[in-house]
């Protein structure tokens, strides 16, 4: 187990195995089900709103190929993205979150990072908002613009690398290096010396996208500090000893 000894949930998507994802109704799902986070995903649209969604075009979400960055959040919002649910807004999201559940919001496009920190800023939830990013350079401006903000390294996944100390020590490092807290990896990466070294170096491990409760269990048994999942009730189940 980690120092802690707790676990943290991480709603992917929200909870998105009983929801479509990054939806609201999906968010207000992981909140019931007591996930300690929603992890999402934004973007912006070509009139400036930040909105949430995982695709940088709508297809498989809506069913209709559009690019997200050239539509307005109007043109959006008339999209249905599952069971009826519109696609969110960040704002929308941190009015419901507030006080309910923290954030773990993905930067998925460059130039708008210090839209967003604002956006954070403005909703008075930086102590509760971690930012996590597989642009790196999008993690340093924000580290610059707001220090106070809780900064994590995704990890990509990239075929052959799973065994590869040399690489993931060196991502360990730059995290540590950086002050950032927290490395995001893909499950598959996350052995019990990955996991090991990065608390050596003050650094959180939170592995996606872990939706098998063997996988879970392996993860909690060699310290991992949270988890990001599709299926939040399995996790707790999990967690409570149930399967």
């Amino acid at each position: 187990m980690n120092a802690n000894n707790r676990i943290i949930i991480m709603g992917h998507r929200g909870a998105s195995k009983i929801a479509p994802e990054n939806t609201l109704i999906a968010f207000k799902e992981a909140i019931r089900l007591g996930a300690d986070y929603v992890e999402f995903d934004v973007q912006e649209t070509i009139d400036g709103e930040i909105v949430i969604i995982h695709d940088y075009n709508t297809l498989r979400t809506a069913g209709i190929e559009s690019i997200v960055k050239q539509m307005t959040l109007k043109e959006l919002k008339k999209l249905n993205f599952g069971n009826g649910e519109r696609i969110p807004t960040l704002l929308e999201l941190i009015d419901l979150a507030k006080d309910k559940i923290s954030l773990n919001c993905e930067i998925k496009a460059e130039g708008i990072a210090k839209t967003i920190i604002q956006i954070f800023q403005d909703g008075d939830i930086l102590d509760s908002t971690i930012i996590s990013s597989f642009l790196h350079e999008e993690l340093v401006k924000i580290q610059k613009i707001e220090p106070e903000l809780k900064l994590a390294t995704l990890v990509p996944t990239e075929a052959g690398k799973f065994s590869d100390w040399t690489y993931k020590k060196k991502l360990i490092d730059y995290t540590s290096e950086n002050n950032y807290y927290a490395i995001n990896p893909l499950y598959k990466l996350a052995d019990r010396q990955f996991i090991e070294y990065a608390h050596e170096k003050n650094v959180k491990v939170f592995p996606w996208t872990v939706d098998s409760g063997i996988a879970m269990r392996k993860l909690i048994n060699i310290g991992t500090d949270g988890i990001i999942t599709n299926d939040i009730s399995r996790l707790k189940e999990v967690l409570n000893g149930i399967i």
